[in-house]
């Protein structure tokens, strides 16, 4: 399978949180390149299946947890000293929201403003010198389950 497809019937919120991290990378770039960027993310052919993904080194110093068995696809620098990492998980996502705020816990961030619906969730995040937020989306066409995984971070 060439990727994975983000389930379809996304609440508003969830597409309301993929757009701001487009926002986020988009800022500052002119207007032409700013589509390309909102673009590239959460679009479909942006993640491939966890059985076909291509790992990539996570920023040196990284310290926000990712579930076990997470394969980091990508990560881009944006505005304001911002790090987005994309990575996707061989796991459902209720499994993969459990793990998350788990190792949130253990890591010891703190979780806030968060929610979850039926297919995706996400939360703020902040502690250890850092803030940011993550989201979490249920993947279709894979083998066997999967979840997307977004994170937005930066130095507090």
């Amino acid at each position: 399978m060439a990727g994975a497809r983000i389930r379809r019937g996304w609440s508003v919120r969830a597409t309301l949180s993929v757009l701001a991290v487009a926002g986020l990378l988009a800022a500052g770039c002119g207007e032409d390149e700013s589509k390309d960027k909102a673009k590239a993310v959460g679009e479909v052919a942006s993640v491939a299946c966890p059985s076909q993904a291509r790992a990539v080194r996570l920023p040196a110093g990284w310290i926000v947890p990712l579930p076990a068995g997470a394969v980091p696809v990508d990560v881009r620098r944006s505005t304001n000293n911002r790090v987005i990492v994309t990575s996707v998980a061989p796991a459902a996502e209720s499994d993969v929201l459990t793990a998350m705020q788990r190792g949130f816990a253990s890591a010891g961030l703190k979780l806030t403003d968060g929610e979850t619906e039926e297919h995706d969730a996400e939360s703020n995040f902040t502690g250890k010198g850092v803030t940011g937020r993550w989201g979490i989306r249920e993947l279709t066409g894979c083998d066997g389950p999967a979840t997307r995984i977004d994170v937005v971070v930066r130095k507090s």
